[in-house]
């Protein structure tokens, strides 16, 4: 029997010398797998006020690009320094809370925001906090920032998932070069994940319904401050496309109906108000059917200093259909 387990053992050794002789020119690609942490990040979450922010692909809210919560034991924060971000769930978020954006101002949704529960932030929001160990950090007195980062440290990021904190990705800092590149880091996180949401947004709504009686041509005539001149917009809306004629497009709207509104989303367009314009972007056109008529409002349409026509409750009257 001794001889029996002495052979096994030299065959097991022999076996895995062979495997590691087999993998040794194989290039193993590091993943980052969700892990369950001990840490809870809950007491954090209301520490600091959320401040809007914009991404690509769709907005967010967080606590600061910078530092965001500095380690601060007497304050509530003994983890370290940490930016916490919270990502609309909904797409369409924004679109549903315009009551708190007045004029192109976010100050009214950020202190709808700030008045939310954490249990209200885990249902409405994705939860993601970037985080540097305080084992990481140096005081520094009589600087702007009370602690420095160690020549070597390791950014963690951690998500609400599951009723539970989870470790789904880190960065390793251990040189100059990885410590500049660290910050491009956070940001192309932060624009994955939005990217993320916007994806799925579009895959959902592309395989809806939509009621045949909204594929038409819309044509919206708008009066100008100049005599004998007009603006016409046509909005061709048919199974195969959606755009707008006059507007050269960089790719089709995509439609969603929510009851009698049919909304039309340019997809590099999310949402952020006068950017699309800024950006030189269509942005998404809203129709509204009120019994059989249609109106339909764009910021495409707000030319205020160049036209006379006022829009009515729901947007400018439709003027024909085709």
């Amino acid at each position: 029997m001794n001889s029996f387990k002495k052979y096994s053992l030299i065959f097991l050794c022999i076996s895995s010398l062979i495997s590691c002789k087999d993998n040794k020119g194989e290039k193993k690609e590091i993943v980052n797998k969700p892990k369950v942490s001990s840490l809870n990040f809950d007491k954090i979450l209301k520490i600091n006020e959320y401040i809007y922010g914009v991404s690509d692909y769709g907005d967010f809210f967080t606590t600061s690009y910078d530092n965001g919560i500095i380690y601060n034991p007497k304050q509530g924060n003994d983890f370290g320094n940490l930016v916490t971000f919270l990502i609309p769930k909904d797409f369409l978020f924004f679109q549903k809370h315009l009551k708190h954006i007045k004029d192109e101002e976010y100050k009214p949704l950020e202190a709808y925001i700030n008045k939310l529960s954490i249990e209200e932030y885990k249902k409405a929001f994705e939860i993601y906090v970037i985080f540097v160990d305080k084992k990481y950090l140096i005081p520094m007195q009589g600087y702007d920032s009370p602690y420095n980062y160690k020549d070597n440290y390791q950014t963690d990021v951690y998500q609400y998932k599951n009723n539970s904190w989870q470790k789904i990705e880190s960065y390793i800092v251990d040189s100059d070069e990885k410590r500049v590149k660290e910050t491009q880091w956070r940001s192309d996180f932060i624009e994955k994940k939005t990217k993320k949401n916007q994806i799925t947004f579009f895959d959902s709504i592309s395989k809806l319904k939509i009621d045949d009686s909204w594929y038409k041509n819309y044509i919206v005539s708008l009066d100008s401050y100049e005599p004998n001149y007009s603006y016409n917009y046509l909005i061709n809306f048919s199974k195969d496309s959606a755009y707008i004629v006059e507007r050269p497009l960089k790719d089709l709207m995509v439609p969603y109906q929510d009851q009698d509104t049919l909304f039309l989303y340019h997809k590099k367009c999310l949402l952020s108000g006068s950017n699309y314009l800024k950006n030189k972007q269509i942005p998404e056109v809203k129709i509204v059917k009120i019994k059989d008529k249609y109106y339909v409002s764009s910021e495409v349409f707000d030319l205020k200093n160049s036209i006379s026509s006022k829009p009515e409750k729901y947007g400018f009257l439709v003027s024909q259909n085709d």
